[in-house]
C-alpha cells in the first residue's frame, strides 16, 4: 500500500478514535459505528466518501472522474461553498441546500444526478453544454 494511502487511512481512524467513534464509552451498534467513520471520511476526504456512495449506484471509476470535473467546477469540493447569484450552495451546489455537512450535501447531489441525468459523465455532459447542471 503506498504510503500516502497509508497516512490518508490513519489520519482518518485518528480522527474517528478522536470523536469517539472507534472505541465509545458506551457500545454502538455496528450500523452506527460505520456511519460516524463515514462522518469523518466525509469531512476529511469528501472524494473518498462520495466513492464510498457512487458503489452503491454501481458507478464505477469512470463515472467518478466525471463527479470529480463535476464538482470540482461547481465547489472545489467546498462543502461551504456559496453561489453569490443564486441559491446554490455547498459541494454539488444545490439550489436551496440548508445542510453544512458535506455527507448529507454529497447523498443529495448524488441522488439529484441519478434521478436528473442518470449518472455523474451524463451530468457532465450537460454542464459541458449549459455551464450548470
Amino acid at each position: 500500500m503506498p504510503n500516502r494511502k497509508k497516512l490518508k487511512i490513519t489520519l482518518i481512524l485518528a480522527i474517528a478514535i478522536g470523536m469517539g467513534i472507534m472505541y465509545p464509552a458506551h457500545a454502538l451498534s455496528p450500523k452506527l459505528e460505520l456511519r460516524q467513520v463515514h462522518q469523518a471520511i466525509a469531512l476529511t476526504q469528501p472524494k473518498d466518501y462520495a466513492k464510498i456512495k457512487m458503489a452503491q449506484y454501481g458507478w464505477g471509476k469512470k463515472q467518478s472522474k466525471c463527479l470529480n470535473i463535476l464538482w470540482g467546477k461547481e465547489s472545489a469540493w467546498n462543502h461551504q461553498a456559496d453561489n453569490p447569484i443564486s441559491t446554490a450552495f455547498g459541494i454539488a451546489q444545490m439550489l436551496g441546500e440548508k445542510s453544512l455537512n458535506p455527507m448529507v450535501q454529497i447523498n443529495n447531489g448524488l441522488r439529484y444526478i441519478k434521478h436528473r441525468y442518470g449518472t455523474p459523465c451524463e451530468a457532465w455532459q450537460f454542464w459541458q453544454r449549459n455551464k450548470w447542471y
